[in-house]
């Protein structure tokens, strides 16, 4: 196939015929073409995407070398003298010429009009969008006196000044079975290449005389020329005349095979099929000259386009992971388990720095404390309270919680329960909202029940939220069991490999949580500080902020644009505010079933 497609392209290459190569066949002779050729692809537009298992696009668009590509303005100039009665008995003009508009295609912008001549012009149809009223006007012309097809250049000449649009492409095509005077037919050529109008010539007959002017006019304005000698064949002839200097247009996608396009009337459509993901499409145009031109477009495959929504908050202008007045205690794994290695270096290594770095985002108005256990006693002993509490709640506390992290090194036990117990006791004197964030890399070593200890502070108002710092799979027995704990803790449950994910679950942990509904279904959740877009399709959502009130927020959601939600407290007063901006084609995250989630 891909040969096939070599072949074709080195076809469409080729240069065109010299006028010099005389045929009578309804083929088309081309002389040397002036002017710019230009191809644009006007659907898809660029960045547009298909969804779901859609792969099959129309791609349109327009080529010309004789002007704009957008809009083309035609007039027809059709010989109406008696001669035809003879030349032309079965009328093929007529269907030749409505033929030709039937086959323009539904979506090309042409305005045309109809200019007849015999010894005089008249202007029977002026340009227009109509293209049934364009037909009646051809399937009506009278039949009779002469040929002067230089009244006829010359009135189609004033129709194009009057009417034509700024920037299109001008054309006439001219009919005739006759000759006529060559000075006055040079001097109208000289006028219509003046004004940027190529001349499409169609000869109907043999008249060497008449074949030579209709060349050279045609020649000189840089259009074509086609001469039958057979009426029957006019209407084919019609078809093959380039209206807009363009020979042909080929589309490939990806590189691969050349698809040829339908060209009519300097528009081309052609059905191409798309693969998922990101699809370059080029068209190629090749002109009467052999020149050719060449555009692209980059559209998408696959996956509805999604908006991305990004929830962000500030007290008292400063960023925060929360709205409400809130007590977290920090409850860390000192254990001797946390000199295994990740990414190179002991676990307690990455979570130090780690948690000195996230300490440090807090802010000032949270009231902070640390709690650690397995610091104190070596492993062989035994010690099933080893949990101590290295800094109390306070705010603006940060300082001493870093000297307190940096001092950890891992020696003991691993007395969840214990340390859970410890840090109900340390909430004792502590109102609002109250919870702990327990950073650990391994489960219970004494004996103890923490899911029960987690219940138990929940009842008391304490959320217990779990981040599994350097396990393994979410299918690992440990890793079950260590959300068995957040589960009954009311809280949210982590799995951290690396420094940047344990950095991500800590904000996860402590920042404000939102829900977002469509209507009464919940199709997304948050936490303010995570700083990552959720991605939802369009429409009108609500966003639920745990805040005490509860806050709910009204948001309206665009493909291809990423809406930023920030609330601003001051004291007791919240207030919001809404940024859009645009991001493009942003694929929605599918569910294995089909369905299109939410995602982070």
């Amino acid at each position: 196939m891909r040969s096939a497609a070599l072949l074709l392209l080195a076809a469409m290459l080729q240069p065109a015929l010299s006028w010099s190569q005389a045929n009578d066949d309804g083929k088309p002779l081309h002389g040397p073409r002036p002017g710019e050729l230009k191809v644009e692809i006007l659907s898809p537009v660029p960045g547009q995407f298909l969804p779901g298992d859609n792969r099959r696009l129309v791609v349109d668009g327009g080529a010309s070398s004789i002007g704009g590509i957008r809009h083309l303005d035609l007039v027809f100039v059709l010989d109406s003298s008696k001669s035809l009665y003879r030349t032309d008995p079965e009328n093929y003009l007529s269907v030749g010429t409505v033929g030709l508009i039937e086959n323009l295609h539904a979506k090309s912008d042409i305005q045309i009009g109809v200019v007849s001549f015999d010894y005089k012009a008249q202007l029977l149809q002026a340009l227009t969008h109509d293209r049934r009223i364009a037909i009646t006007a051809l399937e009506n012309l009278d039949r009779d006196g002469g040929t002067d097809i230089a009244e006829g250049i010359t009135a189609a000449l004033a129709e194009l000044a009057a009417n034509a649009r700024p920037g299109s492409s001008r054309a006439i095509m001219l009919f005739t079975d006759g000759r006529s005077s060559e000075r006055k037919t040079r001097e109208a050529m000289q006028q219509a290449r003046a004004s940027g109008v190529a001349i499409h010539t169609l000869q109907l007959g043999d008249d060497e005389d008449g074949t030579e002017i209709l060349r050279e006019v045609a020649d000189g304005t840089g259009g074509s020329f086609i001469q039958v000698t057979d009426p029957t064949g006019l209407p084919q002839a019609f078809l093959d005349l380039r209206t807009t200097g363009v020979e042909a247009v080929a589309l490939t996608v990806n590189g691969g095979e050349l698809i040829p396009a339908r060209l009519a009337g300097g528009s081309f459509s052609a059905p191409v099929t798309l693969q998922p993901g990101e699809n370059r499409i080029l068209a190629i145009a090749t002109g009467l000259d052999g020149k050719t031109a060449s555009t692209e477009v980059l559209v998408n495959s696959g996956p509805p386009n999604c908006a991305a929504l990004e929830v962000h908050a500030f007290r008292d202008g400063l960023p925060t992971a929360f709205l409400d007045e809130r007590s977290i205690q920090i409850v860390v794994d000192a254990s001797r388990s946390m000199w295994g290695r990740m990414q190179g270096e002991p676990k307690m290594s990455v979570a130090r720095e780690t948690l000195l770095s996230a300490s440090e985002q807090f802010p000032g108005h949270s009231r902070l404390a640390l709690r650690a256990y397995g610091n104190s006693s070596d492993s062989k002993q035994r010690d099933c309270m080893d949990s101590s509490l290295l800094v109390d709640f306070g705010r603006n506390n940060h300082a001493g919680i870093a000297q307190a992290i940096g001092g950890l090194r891992p020696l003991g036990q691993t007395p969840l329960a214990y340390a859970l117990s410890q840090a109900g006791e340390d909430f004792q004197n502590i109102d609002g909202d109250k919870a702990v964030v327990l950073v650990t890399d391994g489960i219970e070593s004494c004996g103890g029940d923490p899911v029960a200890e987690a219940s138990r502070l929940r009842s008391q108002g304490v959320a217990i939220h779990v981040i599994g710092f350097g396990m393994g799979s979410r299918a690992d027995e440990d890793t079950a069991s260590l959300e068995a704990i957040a589960r009954a803790g009311d809280g949210r449950f982590f799995m951290a490999g690396s420094a940047e994910e344990l950095k991500h679950a800590l904000a996860g942990t402590v920042g404000t949580a939102f829900r977002i509904y469509d209507g009464i279904r919940l199709v997304g959740s948050g936490v303010l500080g995570a700083d990552e877009p959720i991605l939802l399709p369009e429409g009108q959502y609500l966003v639920e902020m745990d805040t005490s009130p509860p806050q709910e927020l009204a948001v309206s959601l665009v493909p291809g644009e990423k809406l930023t939600l920030t609330l601003e407290k001051h004291d007791w007063d919240l207030s919001e505010r809404q940024r859009r901006e645009t991001v493009g084609y942003t694929p929605c995250p599918q569910h294995p079933s089909g369905a299109v989630v939410a995602e982070r």
